[in-house]
């Protein structure tokens, strides 16, 4: 295969990425790899060492790069219950592959790289904190009822997310941004004031 032209790390996790997605996590190959950004499959495991190593680092150079689409400051500006269905929406956007079974496989795999957990461990805080922001704002606005325990509550949240991507993985379904809504309007439905719940906003 030719190998005139220099390709760097990034671009061959790039297109890694891509051929994982469509083959699988365990079922992809070197030499699909090596097609893709035409280098040998020995040029590859000399730089990426094994398949795990560039299938875990092929995933995080993705999620970086989704969230790195999210501008902070359009996070800072979301406000109350509308706030928490428009980071809904965030969310669901930055879930950014053709098969979302194998992020739970990346997921799953990823917690036992010491690295790799811490990482995830602060995103998932991030969007706690997001969480309890917008619940102590939806109080606040009279949205949501105020005897809701924030902190404890938007650990709840976080973890809806989690389990409606996961679930998502193995549903008929093609939306993954309403699948994720629903779930939160029957949850949230039991906390909203009686002048929200009698409308439908969301």
């Amino acid at each position: 295969m030719s190998r005139t032209k220099k390709i760097s790390d990034s671009d061959i996790l790039d297109r890694a990425f891509e051929v994982i997605s469509k083959e699988g996590f365990h079922s992809f190959t070197f030499e699909q790899v090596s097609r893709a950004v035409k280098l040998s499959p020995a040029a590859l495991v000399k730089r990426f060492k094994t398949k795990k190593q560039l299938a875990l680092l092929a995933r995080n150079q993705r999620w970086d790069r989704n969230l790195g689409h999210v501008d902070p400051e359009k996070i800072n500006k979301l406000n109350g219950l509308e706030g928490i269905y428009s980071f809904l929406s965030i969310i669901a956007a930055s879930v950014n592959s053709n098969r979302l079974g194998e992020h739970a496989v990346w997921l799953g795999t990823e917690a036992g790289s010491l690295k790799s957990k811490k990482k995830v461990a602060a995103y998932f805080e991030n969007t706690r904190l997001i969480f309890k922001r917008l619940l102590e704002e939806a109080i606040n606005n009279k949205e949501l009822i105020n005897t809701i325990d924030t902190k404890s509550f938007a650990k709840v949240l976080e973890a809806l997310v989690q389990g409606s991507i996961f679930q998502f993985a193995f549903l008929e379904e093609r939306d993954i941004e309403s699948h994720i809504k629903n779930h939160f309007k029957l949850i949230l439905s039991v906390y909203l004031r009686e002048k929200i719940t009698k409308t439908n906003h969301f």
